[in-house]
Order: C-alpha cells, then sequence, then structure tokens
C-alpha cells in the first residue's frame, strides 16, 4: 500500500508542478497586458474548481484552485452583464469600471488582441528559456555516443514493454558481451521477431529483459525502440538563448505541421490527456532534471499552439472574433459570442473526457 501512495505522489507532484508553472505563465502573459492596458483583473487564479487559497490584494483576487487542469484571469467587461440587475455585485462593479473604461470591451481590437494573445505568447517565451538553461547548464548535444546506455526510450514499443529504461546501460545481449552502440543495434537488427534476452546495468545492479525487436518494413531491420545517449558541448549564455529560440521555432513547425497531418488525415490522432502527460512527467522526474525541464518546455509549446487554434471557447477562437471585428468595423453582438464560445467550452470539456478515457485504457 505505503509503495503505491510512494509510486502515485512520485508521478502526482512533478505533474502539478510542471503543470502549476504552464498555467501560471499563461495566465500572467493575460494579467499582464491586461494590466498594461488599464484593463480591471479582478481574479487571478491558477487550478480550477473550489478555491484552496486565496487572497485580496488591491483590486485583484489571487486564487490557488483544487484541479491543476488550468487556470483563469477574470477581466471585468470579457462577458456580457446584466446590467439592470442592481443587487449583483458583479454589476456593481462593472459599472464602475465601465465609467472609468476599464471594462475589457472598451479596449481598441488591438490591444484586446494584445491580452489574449499574450497568454500564448509567453508559453513560446517560456519554452524558449528552458531550452536556453537546459543548453546553459547541460550543453548543447553535438552527436551520438557509442556507448551502449540508452539515451531515450520511445513509448509502446518493445523496449519499454519489457522495462528497459533511459539511463540503462546494455552490457549484454543473448550472453554476448557488447562494447559499443554500433554493435549492440547490429545484433538487435539482424534479430527481427526473435525474443533475445538483454542484459542492462542499472544504478549499479544488472537486471535482465526478454526483449523481442519489432520488424521495419521501412528499413529492413529489427527495432525494439531505443535510442543512443548524446555527447553534450557547454555554451554561454546569449548562444544558449539562440539555440534556446531556434528549438523553439523547430518544435513549432514540427508542431504545426503534426496537426495539419492529423486534420488531413495523413496521420492517425495522436492526442495525449492529462493521464498520460502525467504518467511521462512523473517518468521524467525519475530519470533526470533535464528530461524534466526538456518535457516541460515541449509542453509549454503545445500549449501555446493549442490556445491558437481558431476554435471558440479557446484564444485562437476570440482572435478570429477580433479578426471579424476590425474587418465589419463593429462588434459581434456579445451575446451570440458567448454562446458560441460556451459551446465551443462545452465540446471541449467532452473532448478531454474522452481522451482521459482513453489514457485510462491505454493504461491499464
Amino acid at each position: 500500500m505505503l509503495n503505491t501512495v510512494l509510486s502515485l505522489l512520485s508521478t502526482l507532484i512533478p505533474f502539478v508542478v510542471v503543470i502549476g508553472i504552464l498555467i501560471f505563465v499563461h495566465e500572467f502573459g493575460h494579467f499582464i497586458i491586461a494590466k498594461k492596458t488599464g484593463v480591471l483583473v479582478e481574479e487571478f487564479a491558477v487550478g480550477m474548481g473550489p478555491k484552496i487559497i486565496g487572497k485580496q490584494r488591491g483590486e485583484t483576487f489571487y486564487s490557488l484552485r483544487w484541479f491543476p487542469i488550468g487556470g483563469y484571469c477574470k477581466m471585468t467587461g470579457e462577458f456580457p452583464v446584466d446590467e439592470e440587475d442592481d443587487e449583483v455585485e458583479d454589476v456593481q462593479r462593472f459599472r464602475q469600471a465601465y465609467d472609468n473604461e476599464r471594462c475589457l470591451f472598451q479596449k481598441s481590437v488591438g490591444e484586446r488582441a494584445a491580452v489574449i494573445s499574450a497568454g500564448p505568447v509567453m508559453n513560446f517565451l517560456l519554452a524558449i528559456l528552458i531550452f536556453a538553461l537546459t543548453f546553459m547548464f547541460f550543453g548543447v548535444p553535438v552527436e551520438q555516443s557509442q556507448s551502449t546506455v540508452i539515451g531515450d526510450v520511445m513509448p509502446d514499443q518493445p523496449a519499454a514493454e519489457a522495462g528497459i529504461s533511459a539511463l540503462d546501460k546494455v552490457v549484454e545481449i543473448e550472453g554476448q558481451a557488447v562494447d559499443n552502440w554500433t554493435e549492440m543495434a547490429g545484433i538487435i537488427n539482424n534479430n527481427p521477431g526473435e525474443e533475445l534476452e538483454i542484459v542492462v546495468e542499472r544504478q549499479g545492479s544488472r537486471r535482465t529483459f526478454q526483449v523481442v525487436p519489432e520488424y521495419d518494413e521501412e528499413r529492413g531491420v529489427g527495432l525494439i525502440g531505443v535510442l543512443p545517449d548524446v555527447i553534450r558541448e557547454p555554451v554561454g549564455l546569449l548562444e544558449s538563448i539562440k539555440v534556446g529560440a531556434q528549438q523553439t521555432l523547430g518544435m513549432t513547425a514540427a508542431i504545426i505541421t503534426g496537426v495539419w497531418q492529423m486534420i488531413t488525415g495523413q496521420m492517425a490522432p495522436q492526442v495525449a490527456g492529462p493521464v498520460r502527460i502525467a504518467q511521462e512527467v512523473g517518468s521524467a522526474a525519475q530519470l533526470s532534471l533535464l528530461r524534466v525541464m526538456n518535457l516541460t518546455a515541449i509542453l509549454s509549446v503545445n500549449l501555446g499552439i493549442l490556445n491558437l487554434l481558431p476554435f471558440p471557447a479557446l484564444d485562437g477562437g476570440r482572435l478570429v472574433f477580433l479578426g471579424v471585428e476590425a474587418l465589419r468595423g463593429k462588434a459581434i453582438d456579445p451575446e451570440k459570442e458567448g454562446l458560441v464560445h460556451f459551446v465551443g467550452l462545452m465540446l471541449l470539456l467532452v473532448l478531454m473526457i474522452v481522451i482521459v478515457y482513453r489514457d485510462i485504457i491505454n493504461i491499464f
């Protein structure tokens, strides 16, 4: 029982920390630009659902909430308000903000677009920062190592399913000692479909795994889904920022290409929900800080792109409405826009439930 609890905590705690950072940075982007443009921010929340703790500071209420699956920056004038209800506190706040031109809808299209896009932009900046820190402290990968230390294990592949982990050092295959990656890969490549006894060294002790290489039709060899370790060279601050920006740009392009291929049917949908992400973050935390940082940067890029998709309830959907407003010269009926975003939110919640269910089925 204790081991189960410890295992759960080792996954849950890193997940909450990583997701909390991503949400905080995203919502802080909305928050800081809203403040700069004079919009009244009523609440800044990390998490959703019931409040854990909260504190009123100035005109804004800051809160931490129970479910680490989102957050929000509540701005006055963001949604329609019934001005005829004099007893509602929100209406009184709304009228005071309106008189001082502090409602979001009173700002120009450019200012509103800046407030809405600031969240995703902050996620991209966070990715650049994290990648830059990894390159500055851990070095830039320059070439593959020839050692038999496994650099990474691909999920749902024979090695991962057998229990082999990153940083394991392969010492024997079928009783034959292996001294370098080329020798090890050669044995695996030449034995597709054959069960191999692979002995690895992990934290000073040896472990044995039975692995069956899968036949790769494109390359005509057997593969178990492992990648070699890499040799890294340290870089300075400016160079690390430059490489971090390049890494983020390349990652962004790759993800956008993948999304387009999924939309057009060129690639099977590959969407991970909170359960799968928690599992990946927990696994990364057990390996090294570097892997947690890299995964956090990748998730930050994904979050930025996701929020810019032109779908109702997302930042991208709201930017579409602003674009239409700019073209037609007047705002769309706020009640109609609010309804569209509400329907979009409901669809996103249904999709999230489906993804979580699929994650749980695939894991268990």
